[in-house]
């Protein structure tokens, strides 16, 4: 706990400096290693501690440094010293002529350490016999050119004679050391334990000053039980890294048998930190434990917090489906007749009828804008995602565009349709979806609505977005209040909001303020693309999960969502997002020209109905079943 601790505040430091995707990797490596550094070291000492007393009674005969030869005891150096003070210390400090070698748990050296204490005992002039006990053939004797057989399991079954499986191992010019191989494995080792067996080691004992056998762990063989038969006493290879629990219930193990731990010796007594070494391996496996801690306490940590941002966003309900059969269902047929048409504007024809087609095909969003006091949108712009790899776009809708409203059935601007259908319970942005799906032939899945307000709270909450008004200042002195200088401008959410709204812009040219060329709703859909271009830029970029957390905290109350979107849609959209070149989106334009409505009112028809505009735009690369 003290270890995770530290490491918390080591990853929130580094994360609070360096507040990037980079950088809460570089806080998590940091926060691990700290973290599993300090566990590393605690878990150390409080083991240390704990073993110690576990063998404070016990005879300690070691330390044995690490070392690679399999025989240093043969050569000079500081192995073999270690090996010549342990075989002292058997001799000074316990009585115990036949001396069973095993450890806890393999793996600890336990062969080695007999092995090179045996050849160290006879350094010393004693007279020794090892005895390899492992009958996988897995220790010493595999490295002996006589091999394994015959040996011990050959004395205790009878099928051999003590003179038949000794060997001699050549320790000196002078001295040679008995060793008897394994022999191989069993049918029935419990002959170990029995009168052949007893006799052999009976008769090596009356012409031997020490017998060494090399034993497996207790709990792992039962070739250790059987030999305690024939022993004085157990000699316990530990390692630095040795679990005290393990070690007393081992200890217990060889009591119970008839071979009591008489002393210990600490194999790789030295904690060498070698590429592949023990301390190496403990040190990594303790950091990649608290990367995955810090990793995963990190993603639940910003998952609630984005999940309370996220939960914070006011929803509206939305069914495509319900909304189109409350529709159909009431909505009159209009005449297809011609309507007037004012200074030489063509007529249009009435809107298509919806066609059926799979969901799976696209995922489109529908983005409305407009003013909360009159409730009538001043921005309709529909953004679609063919799922087979198409190319994205983006059209925009004129407010002004003349369309059938799918609630009355009479014609009217778009806009108007944001009042929604009170008679069938339909909301605006539901309304405004039904048309929208009609005119594209692709339905839509989701839409978000901002005011005004909102939208400028966006704008600022991820620090601007890039207008760029080209070599002259724009103004627009009306109800948009535009200023802006040449070039470009990082603009905040106010200045983003007048340049999408500004009808009336002007420029300063040659001292003299005049009118804009091209000024006109449409301009206004190319204003409004550019401004959610810059904004998804600016959000595709961020540099950390903790900023886009905030980001949705601070503009919550900016938007309403459909009731379709939930986080998990969320996260799936933009990470489907995440490899396309927001650059690349087309923006695809609908051909209108003015008009005049039976009511006089200033209109937009369109010239090209906006589903023939997009099947012309991509010449059938579409999914098919897209129109």
């Amino acid at each position: 706990m003290l270890s995770f601790v530290a490491a918390v505040a080591v990853f929130i430091l580094v994360s609070t400096i360096v507040s990037t995707n980079l950088g809460v990797a570089v806080a998590i490596g940091a926060g691990a290693l700290a973290g599993g550094l300090i566990w590393w070291s605690l878990s150390s000492v409080a083991r240390h501690r704990q073993l110690a007393t576990v063998l404070t009674n016990l005879p300690d005969v070691g330390p044995i440094p690490t070392h690679e030869a399999l025989a240093p005891a043969i050569g000079d150096g500081d192995a073999a010293t270690a090996y010549r003070l342990a075989a002292q210390g058997l001799e000074e400090r316990t009585t115990g002529q036949i001396l069973l070698f095993t450890s806890p748990v393999p793996g600890w050296g336990t062969t080695t350490v007999a092995l090179n204490t045996a050849i160290a005992a006879s350094r010393l002039g004693r007279r020794v016999v090892f005895i390899d006990a492992d009958l996988t053939c897995h220790g010493a004797s595999r490295f002996l050119s006589t091999g394994p057989e015959p040996g011990l399991s050959s004395l205790a079954d009878g099928t051999a004679t003590l003179p038949q499986v000794a060997r001699l191992l050549t320790v000196s010019t002078d001295v040679r050391l008995p060793v008897i191989p394994p022999g191989g494995p069993m049918d029935d080792e419990a002959l170990l334990a029995g009168p052949e067996m007893g006799a052999a080691i009976d008769t090596m004992a009356a012409t031997a000053d020490l017998i060494i056998i090399d034993a497996p762990p207790v709990g792992w063989s039962d070739t250790t039980p059987h030999l305690a038969a024939h022993a004085d006493g157990s000699v316990l290879v530990v390692s630095p890294k040795a679990d005290p629990a393990t070690t007393v219930a081992t200890g217990e193990r060889l009591a119970d048998i008839g071979a009591p731990v008489l002393a210990y010796i600490t194999n790789r007594s030295e904690r060498v930190m070698t590429p592949l070494g023990s301390v190496w391996k403990s040190l990594i496996i303790r950091t990649v434990a608290m990367a995955v801690l810090l990793a995963a306490a990190f993603t639940l940590f910003t998952s609630g917090q984005l999940w309370a941002a996220w939960a914070g966003i006011d929803r509206e309900e939305f069914s495509l489906a319900d909304a189109n059969v409350a529709l159909d269902a009431t909505t009159t047929t209009v005449n297809p007749g011609a309507l007037p048409a004012v200074d030489g504007a063509h007529t249009t024809a009435p809107d298509p009828a919806p066609d059926t087609e799979s969901p799976e095909m696209f995922e489109t969003f529908l983005v409305i804008g407009g003013d909360e006091d009159s409730g009538s949108s001043d921005v309709l712009l529909y953004l679609v995602r063919p799922t087979d790899g198409t190319d994205p776009f983006m059209m925009s809708f004129p407010r002004d565009l003349y369309v059938t409203n799918p609630c009355t059935g009479t014609k009217s601007r778009i806009n108007a349709l944001s009042h929604g259908c009170p008679e069938k319970d339909i909301n605006g942005p539901t309304l405004l979806a039904v048309e929208i799906s009609r005119l594209t032939g692709i339905d839509v899945d989701h839409f978000a609505e901002f005011t005004f307000e909102g939208f400028v709270d966006i704008i600022d909450a991820v620090g601007g977005v890039e207008i760029c008004v080209g070599d002259y200042d724009v103004r627009d002195l009306g109800e948009a209040q535009l200023r802006l200088p040449a070039g470009c401008t990082t603009a905040n959410g106010t200045q983003a909001l007048s340049w999408v709204r500004s009808r009336k812009t002007e420029r300063y040219k040659d001292g003299v303020w005049g009118r804009m060329p091209g000024t006109s709703d449409l301009m206004r859909n190319e204003h409004q693309q550019d401004v959610i271009v810059e904004l998804a830029k600016e959000l595709k970029g961020f540099d950390s999960p903790q900023a886009l957390t905030q980001i949705v905290s601070s503009v919550a109350d900016a938007f309403t969502l459909s009731d379709t979107l939930g986080l998990s849609d969320a996260i799936s959209l933009a990470w489907s997002m995440r490899g396309i070149d927001i650059e690349d989106i087309h923006r695809i334009e609908i051909p209108v020209e003015l008009s005049r409505s039976p009511s006089n009112q200033s209109i937009l028809v369109w010239t090209t109905p906006p589903r023939e505009v997009i099947e012309d735009f991509y010449k059938g690369t579409l999914p098919e079943g897209s129109s």
